[in-house]
């Protein structure tokens, strides 16, 4: 993936964060013109606050362990997974068992001019998130074109 994945998940932590704290702010200014805030609601609001920082500073920090044990592989009979960095899991999707593969662009990927790839099976989707967008073309029609060739197969 390309090292400008790592400034998309960042500013989406910031807006998620944002967001956030806009909620926090309009409860607390609703329970204040409701003349409803007390010690309770005071404790409740701060660990709302305290917490929201928190876990948006713990997610900023966690960015390069995202980054570095964060993988995929593109085999003729399956495509493989890899993503956790306390806990990690590699999952393997069958080319049989893929139904469609569509690439997406937020406003944040659009900007770093990147894509994600998702791939749809019965069950699930997955997604390949970062690629450079003419690698994330090129390497939607490879998955397409094993899809067919597996689908043969069987």
């Amino acid at each position: 993936m390309p090292a400008t994945i790592k400034s998309v998940w960042r500013k989406t932590i910031l807006l998620t964060t944002a967001v956030f704290i806009i909620i926090g702010v309009g409860l607390t200014v609703l329970l204040a013109n409701l003349d409803s805030i007390n010690r309770a609601v005071t404790i409740g609001l701060s660990i709302y606050f305290g917490v929201t920082l928190l876990t948006t500073v713990i997610a900023l920090a966690l960015i390069p362990y995202r980054y570095q044990f964060y993988r995929f592989e593109v085999t003729p009979e399956d495509l493989a997974f890899q993503k956790g960095y306390f806990f990690r899991s590699i999952t393997y999707v069958p080319m049989n068992r893929i139904q469609h593969v569509e690439t997406e662009q937020g406003p944040f990927l659009r900007k770093e001019n990147l894509m994600e790839i998702v791939i749809h099976t019965a069950a699930t989707s997955h997604r390949i998130a970062g690629l450079d967008m003419a690698e994330a073309l090129e390497l939607r029609e490879q998955i397409i074109n094993l899809v067919k060739v597996a689908k043969e197969d069987v």
